[in-house]
């Protein structure tokens, strides 16, 4: 894609997106435009003057908030408009998983990054770090899950996550052991699949006991 397209595919997003924000806050409250406002500041100033915030290792901490905690309690609150501390712990492992991505994106542009003096992670510190790092970001995720089930913030079936855990320890294992361009971009691929899987595993978890309450069991 050229330049001037990713331009106008990126305007035509926001169009769309404030479009179904202005639906929502009808349908919904004002409160909503907190979240667009959030979320269209992250978007912009991710990579946009003055801030540049990918550039200074910022970069994984608003994925985690915008991808993660934004997205996944927004979807909560514009169905059910009042705090969830359940939707808040769904949020975690959905953010770790997403910034997971991005920090594999991270590790594999390591040496075009460091040339350019675009300080991500592993750039300030090492590429061993966004490896090691990424292992935390995927184990994290399960325990993060099973921690939340024992407070009884997360239904107990919510670990149906753990089907997915050997995909997630593959992955681990080959980013650990990987050390050149094409590994790293394979893991990329991988780790988007994997929180796909393990999304759709939480979600149907947390339906199956909703479901399972409603009747009375």
């Amino acid at each position: 894609m050229t330049a001037a397209q990713v331009l106008a595919g990126g305007i035509g997003s926001f169009v769309i997106a404030a479009a179904l924000g202005i639906v929502l806050i009808f349908l919904t409250s004002p409160t909503i435009i907190l979240f667009g406002l959030a979320g269209m500041a992250i978007a912009y100033f991710y990579s946009a003057k003055p801030f540049k915030f990918a550039t200074r290792g910022l970069g994984d901490i608003l994925v985690y908030i915008a991808m993660g905690f934004l997205m996944t309690w927004g979807a909560y609150y514009v169905q059910i408009p009042r705090w969830s501390w359940l939707a808040f712990a769904a949020s975690v492992p959905v953010g770790f998983l997403v910034t997971a991505i991005l920090n594999m994106n991270n590790v594999r542009d390591y040496q075009d990054d460091a040339a350019v003096h675009k300080l991500t992670l592993p750039v300030r510190f090492g590429q061993v770090f966004g490896q090691r790092f990424h292992a935390f970001l995927l184990i994290g995720s399960y325990i993060a899950v099973s921690l939340f089930v024992l407070l009884k913030l997360l239904p107990l079936y919510s670990l149906a996550v753990w089907i997915t855990f050997p995909l997630a320890f593959g992955n681990v294992r080959s980013v650990l052991m990987a050390s050149d361009r094409k590994a790293f971009a394979i893991g990329i691929k991988r780790t988007a699949t994997l929180h796909l899987q393990f999304g759709v595993m939480l979600a149907l978890g947390i339906v199956v006991a909703a479901l399972l309450k409603s009747i009375g069991v």
